[in-house]
């Protein structure tokens, strides 16, 4: 008995192994509403609000200080910041103060202030809104500040900016 079981796990797993459709897009629920007017304490103790009046894109990106993936994701953008043309990167997070002004100084944040805001989302507001359980988090506005899409996880600066010019 314990023989079959172990052949029928075997035969479930290799049947798993084999092509299938890719995964259909990450779905948020909030695709299509406007931007979120989150207001988050910057690294130099002042209060800052995401911009819902721009004309322009903008990428809400939740980020842990210590997430290797956040890291990673955000050294991409950052070398492609300027094929980011007018869009707007407001980096939010839960973490302490002290370790975000680390982390703007890990990444010299000061260097792309054009397209790149760091603070504290001190309301939990993005986490609430979005029903965020991972990161990183990025939310892709459009210039309308229409929410065009979100995604879970890595994602190409490429795609990004497909997305936001929707």
């Amino acid at each position: 008995m314990k023989l079959i079981l172990q052949m029928m796990m075997l035969l479930v797993l290799m049947a798993g192994c084999g092509d299938s459709t890719p995964p259909p897009p990450f779905v948020s629920g909030r695709e299509g509403q406007k931007i979120l007017p989150v207001n988050f304490l910057k690294s130099d103790s002042t209060y800052a609000t995401v911009d819902t009046a721009s004309a322009h894109p903008a990428i809400l990106f939740y980020i842990t200080t210590e997430c290797p993936y956040c890291k990673a994701e955000l050294s991409s953008l950052l070398k492609n910041a300027d094929s980011l043309g007018n869009t707007h990167v407001y980096l939010l997070t839960n973490s302490k103060l002290a370790e975000i002004r680390e982390y703007e100084k890990d990444f010299k944040l000061d260097q792309y202030r054009k397209n790149f805001t760091m603070g504290i989302d001190t309301g939990f507001v993005m986490i609430k809104y979005f029903g965020i359980h991972a990161v990183p988090y990025l939310a892709v506005y459009n210039k309308d500040q229409i929410l065009k899409q979100a995604f879970n996880g890595s994602v190409s600066d490429k795609k990004l900016r497909e997305v936001a010019a929707e």
